[in-house]
């Protein structure tokens, strides 16, 4: 008899971030996923700059493989967490920039490594009994993958942070929808799907929308422009560069972690280098045509931003005649910091661009229309809606069940939640506790991210 596929979600439940997953069958255990989550509402103030998923579930028994979908903190940030409580690891397996950034986060830790295993969309992967295929989806970030695992009780697909951008500038951008298709017709137990976006109706603008209104703020921009992203929102970046040559202006990149990612993204042929010479930190108080490109969207108190807008950063000091572009939204519940930061720059003088002015920002989450295409396509048995609060769960249930899903076969859950799926259904076993861990307990030195 073939044992049940055993699914506990220890975070991205009833929550956005905190992402990761624990699969089991027999004695084969795979981790999906391994982030930090953010605090929000009555949690901001307490001292908590990040939590941790609670990796006592584990209880320390070996994991065969960690699969990551892509590399955005909520995804991966928790790893040095996982690896410093001593539980073996047997692989960490993902796509090349996904690894790439990882091993560069992990050796900031000095901990002994599992071995990172780059592999490429369509690769198939033995982890015992089981297999894994990582196959290509769009997303705000290089190398986002959705994972199709192959178990002796079928296959389960973990879509990861997605969208259905059909109009990338690369392909290395666009999402595989014949592959996807193909699981769907081969037949599919299970989807763990992203639910972020689920109460949003129609489809969620193109990554490429964006390039035009960047072109536009910065051909008004008079003096310098400064735009700020996260580090691993690549794309984006590029369309600054790409800004910048178009203007005749010099680029710098402030931020350890935006230097570190661009270096990379440009090693792995993700991004194309400035066609004019990158300017030098004393180059930076002069007034001239400029475009600085750095960290601090999210009003991290000791990021570039933040510092600058309190006048305590020792190159960037903005004012009258500066352009600063927020080419990122603000995490959810994060918005009173960012406005705050926003009103101290205007205060100095620039004039401050965000997404309510200009179309220089979108999601890198499917919207309704798309997580309806996502379930045509594989056609699963049962559903997990994962990656989102209790509200957006609920939303993607209901888009299942108006796309042909049986009510009975879709469980909106919890973290802690022990499911079991097998050609019967999926059904509620067990519930162990899955708490938020505050990061400073681990002592861990982290950085914040995009949450998807």
């Amino acid at each position: 008899m073939t044992d049940p596929v055993r699914i506990t979600p220890i975070g991205g439940l009833g929550e956005v971030g905190r992402n990761m997953m624990v699969i089991e069958q027999g004695d084969q255990r795979v981790v999906i996923d391994c982030g930090i989550g953010f605090p929000h509402g009555a949690d901001r103030g307490l001292g908590v700059d990040v939590y941790l998923p609670d990796i006592r579930v584990l209880r320390g028994q070996p994991i065969d493989a960690i699969l990551l979908t892509h590399a955005h903190d909520d995804h991966v940030a928790a790893l040095a967490h996982l690896i410093r409580s001593g539980t073996p690891i047997g692989r960490i397996i993902s796509l090349p920039f996904t690894i790439a950034l990882v091993e560069a986060k992990l050796a900031e830790h000095e901990l002994p490594l599992p071995p990172l295993v780059r592999v490429l969309p369509g690769e198939i992967v033995e982890i015992g009994a089981m297999t894994a295929e990582f196959i290509r989806v769009s997303h705000s970030i290089p190398d986002p993958a959705a994972i199709a695992l192959q178990t002796a009780a079928g296959t389960i697909v973990l879509t990861g942070d997605y969208k259905l951008d059909a109009t990338g500038q690369d392909l290395r951008r666009q999402v595989d929808r014949a592959r996807l298709t193909a699981l769907g017709d081969a037949g599919v137990l299970a989807m763990l799907g992203d639910s972020t976006n689920a109460q949003l109706p129609g489809r969620t603008p193109s990554e490429a929308t964006t390039i035009e209104p960047i072109n536009d703020v910065v051909d008004e921009a008079v003096g310098r422009v400064i735009l700020t992203s996260f580090s691993s929102q690549i794309d984006r970046i590029d369309h600054a560069i790409r800004a910048a040559d178009r203007t005749g202006r010099q680029t710098m990149l402030l931020g350890r972690s935006m230097r570190r990612n661009v270096k990379i993204a440009e090693q792995l042929k993700e991004i194309v280098p400035p066609n004019l010479p990158t300017l030098g930190r004393r180059d930076l108080d002069g007034k001239g045509k400029a475009m600085i490109i750095c960290t601090g969207s999210q009003a991290e108190e000791f990021a570039v931003l933040a510092r600058a807008a309190r006048g305590e950063h020792p190159e960037l000091n903005p004012g009258p005649g500066d352009t600063l572009i927020f080419a990122s939204r603000p995490v959810p519940g994060n918005e009173g910091p960012v406005e705050e930061m926003q009103e101290m720059m205007r205060m100095r003088g620039v004039r401050v661009v965000t997404h309510h002015e200009a179309a220089i920002h979108v999601s890198g989450h499917a919207r309704a229309d798309e997580i309806s295409e996502m379930v045509r396509m594989l056609r699963p048995q049962c559903l997990i809606p994962v990656h989102g609060e209790p509200q957006m769960l609920a939303a993607h249930a209901e888009l299942a069940i108006a796309n042909g899903l049986l009510a009975k076969n879709i469980h909106v859950g919890a973290n802690g939640d022990v499911i079991e799926i097998d050609q019967a259904g999926l059904r509620l076993v067990d519930q162990v506790e899955a708490i938020a861990v505050p990061a400073g307990s681990d002592g861990l030195p982290l950085e914040a991210g995009e949450p998807g």
